[in-house]
């Protein structure tokens, strides 16, 4: 099974700040501009990313919340992570895909170069995720009649001398 892109690409902006506080720490000026570059081209790729799992919807979904001001929209932010952590534990619920879809919607009435709207547009990416359907494969045993497992159908193994 594949990873979900937006998993993969957090896990690679977790270790793009760890290498960012170790240049820092050792004043390296040329090691943390480079960080910060990196940072921020990761961040752009997140922002356009796609999850394929509810996982990968519930990250979108934080840190969507963590572009919108706390002093504008307090609860718009709080319902973000809470969904985000129902996400986490694999619940869905329409209640929750359609007040994700009317946040979109009024938050995507920003200017295209406001954090907003990156955030109604990280929203948009994660209800896609987060509304495709679980598969589960399970795998299916033969009758015990059929089977070849078993005492009586052991092949012989004979010595080569």
């Amino acid at each position: 099974m594949r990873v979900d892109p937006v998993i993969a690409l957090m896990d690679e902006i977790e270790r793009a700040y760890v290498a960012l506080a170790e240049a820092r720490d050792v004043d390296d000026l040329r090691a943390t501009r480079w960080g910060l570059a990196r940072i921020a081209a990761l961040h752009q790729r997140l922002i356009v990313t796609e999850p394929t799992t509810v996982i990968g919807a519930a990250c979108l979904l934080r840190e969507a919340a963590s572009l919108l001001p706390q002093s504008q929209s307090p609860s718009c932010s709080d319902r973000l992570r809470e969904i985000a952590a129902q996400f986490d534990e694999g619940r869905r619920r329409v209640e929750d895909l359609v007040w994700l879809r009317r946040a979109a919607e009024a938050l995507s009435a920003g200017a295209p170069n406001d954090l907003s709207f990156t955030a109604a547009e990280m929203i948009g990416l994660a209800l896609k995720g987060a509304s495709r359907p679980v598969l589960l494969y399970r795998a299916v045993c033969p009758p015990a009649s059929l089977s070849m497992v078993g005492p009586r159908h052991t092949p012989a193994i004979t010595s080569i001398s």
